[in-house]
Order: C-alpha cells, then sequence, then structure tokens
C-alpha cells in the first residue's frame, strides 16, 4: 500500500482506486461539468438499488403509516409537507417528501455508505478525511412547482474552486425529464458563486437556458461538485421519483446530521475502521464542556488511529490525510 507521506501519495492512492473501478470517465465529466451520472452497472453492485427502494419505502411507512405508491404515485401528488416554504401557500413541494438520518435504519444504508464507487467519487472531490453529512431520501409524486437552482455549498462568494462538500444520490427510480431528475448547469461549480435570482429558475419559459436534466435508469447514481448550480424539474409522469441522497462533507464543515456517541458499536463492529470515521466519530469538536472534550477528543483519536492504520498512514504524515482534495 502506498504511504501517505505528502498530500500528492494520497492523490495516488485515490486515482488508484478510480482506475481500478474505470471511473475515469467520470471523473473526467465531473471535472468538466460539475457532475455526472454513473451507470447501474458500474454505480450499483449486487443489486445494491433494489435492496435501498425496499428499504427506503419500509421506512417511510413505518414513520408515515402509509407505504408509497410506486406505480400511481397517489400518495405523494401534490404532496407539501417536506420543505413547504418552498411551495408557498397555493402550490405543491418541488421535493415531495424527505426522508433523513437513514444511515441508523438498517444494513442497506451501511452499505450504501461503504459503496467503493461512492467512497471513490468522494474521496476524489473531498479527501481521505471526508465524512458522511447526511442521508437521506426524496420522495416526489406528480406535481407542479420546480425547485430553484443553488449551491450547497452554504458560504458567502467568492466560493472556493475545491469542493467542501458533495453529494453522491443513487436514483432508486428512472430519472427523465418527465419523471421531475435533478436540474444542473454544466461547469457551475467553476465560477465560484451562487445563482442570481433570474439564473436560479428551473424550466419554463423564464428558465435559465443552460439547465440540462440529469437522466438516467433507476440503479444510476450522479455524483457532484458541492459548489454546481442544481434543483428540480417538477414531475409530469404519474408515479414517484424516489432518490436517496448521500450527502458528503470535509471534516471542518458543521455536518447537517451530529452522529458522534450515537452509532451503535455493533454497526461500527461490522464494518473496516473507516467506516467509524464516515459517521463522524473521528471528529473531536462538538462538546460542551471540559470533560466531555476530553473524552470526546480521546474516542475520536481512538478513531482515526484505526483508521490510519487502515490505509497506511503514520501519525506524523496526517497532514498528507487532511490536505488531499
Amino acid at each position: 500500500m502506498t504511504k501517505l507521506t505528502k498530500a500528492s501519495d494520497a492523490l495516488d492512492m485515490a486515482w488508484a482506486e478510480i482506475q481500478r473501478l474505470k471511473l475515469e470517465p467520470y471523473i473526467a465529466d465531473l471535472d468538466l461539468n460539475g457532475f455526472t451520472v454513473i451507470p447501474p452497472e458500474i454505480a450499483n453492485p449486487d443489486g445494491l438499488h433494489g435492496r435501498l427502494l425496499d428499504a427506503v419505502l419500509d421506512v417511510a411507512e413505518r414513520r408515515d403509516g402509509v407505504r408509497p405508491d410506486i406505480e400511481t404515485g397517489s400518495t405523494h401528488a401534490g404532496y407539501k409537507g417536506t420543505y413547504e416554504e418552498y411551495a408557498g401557500t397555493e402550490g405543491d413541494s418541488p421535493v415531495g417528501e424527505f426522508l433523513n438520518a437513514l444511515i441508523l435504519e438498517g444494513q442497506p444504508f451501511e452499505d450504501a455508505l461503504m459503496n467503493p464507487v461512492l467512497l471513490a467519487m468522494t474521496t476524489y472531490l473531498l479527501g481521505y478525511s471526508v465524512v458522511l453529512s447526511q442521508m437521506g431520501c426524496f420522495i416526489k409524486g406528480k406535481n407542479e412547482n420546480t425547485f430553484s437552482f443553488h449551491s450547497d455549498t452554504l458560504i458567502p462568494a467568492p466560493l472556493p474552486p475545491q469542493a467542501l462538500i458533495c453529494n453522491a444520490t443513487y436514483l432508486l427510480t428512472d430519472f427523465t425529464r418527465e419523471n421531475g431528475a435533478t436540474a444542473f448547469v454544466p461547469g457551475s461549480h467553476k465560477w465560484g458563486r451562487h445563482p442570481g435570482p433570474e439564473e436560479a429558475i428551473v424550466g419554463g419559459e423564464n428558465g435559465n437556458p443552460r439547465g440540462v436534466a440529469a437522466e438516467g435508469p433507476a440503479g444510476s447514481m450522479v455524483v457532484w461538485h458541492g459548489g454546481t448550480w442544481h434543483g428540480a424539474f417538477n414531475r409530469l409522469n404519474d408515479g414517484l421519483r424516489v432518490s436517496m441522497t448521500v450527502l458528503m462533507a470535509r471534516p471542518n464543515m458543521r455536518t447537517e446530521l451530529d452522529l458522534f456517541g450515537e452509532v451503535p458499536q455493533e454497526m461500527l463492529d461490522r464494518h473496516p475502521a473507516r467506516f467509524a470515521f464516515l459517521v463522524q466519530q473521528g471528529i473531536t469538536y462538538g462538546s460542551n464542556s471540559p470533560e466531555e472534550s476530553l473524552a470526546r477528543g480521546k474516542r475520536a483519536r481512538e478513531v482515526e488511529q484505526a483508521y490510519f492504520k487502515e490505509i497506511g498512514l503514520e501519525a506524523e504524515e496526517r497532514i498528507a490525510f487532511h490536505l488531499y482534495g
């Protein structure tokens, strides 16, 4: 294994994994356009997306008491509940229902996080110190409102050229423009800013003319740079659009989920050392007292050291681990 003595060694190790998985064309697409669509035969080994779809429908039924109707979409037509502020008083939600914190809901979600393709792509963008920020699912039925273009990098412009966060989304149903696919403005990750009001409009006569749909069959994965402008078209067809988002971040960014100390030990024991780091057990800050700070620091260092050992990194070489990306 490559010893990570400097940032370029980490890049070499990441690139070797990209080559092993035959992801070079998707990396080139990602660099050029700020997003890429990876086909099912590469993105979802061993039928993972089918297991994920069943699992998210189970979670939705458990939380809501009603199982989403994939075929007709009747359970979510005109849905207003999630992000209702985006819909206004007269309209429906542009994103549908959102189920969050799925990483704690069972084995398929753990497998989704540890998918080698997802890890290779997100490590390329954010480095080996990447952590999970949120794992959630959007369930959208036939609707009228589009979701405006925006950047997920929630800091004032100018935005840095390197990604601070990124998104890897599992398409659990077919994505087309008519099915309400995610919309992107290609190349916008290079502009270092957020869209203006007129640039943010998705679809319609006044929509940003540069907007395109990220289309792909169920089982595809869409990966994008955190600075890329994206939104969503409205769904014109019956049925449901189901996607599972895996939002990743550098460890110095504020994550949507706070998982330190919340992940069961038996879950951690099922996976390599990297899993514990991915689910934030190696993040030291976030304590509320001196005692908690000491305890958290001790636990985080243990997790970090186990991960360092797993990837062949000596403690004094940790600068490569944190700077790469």
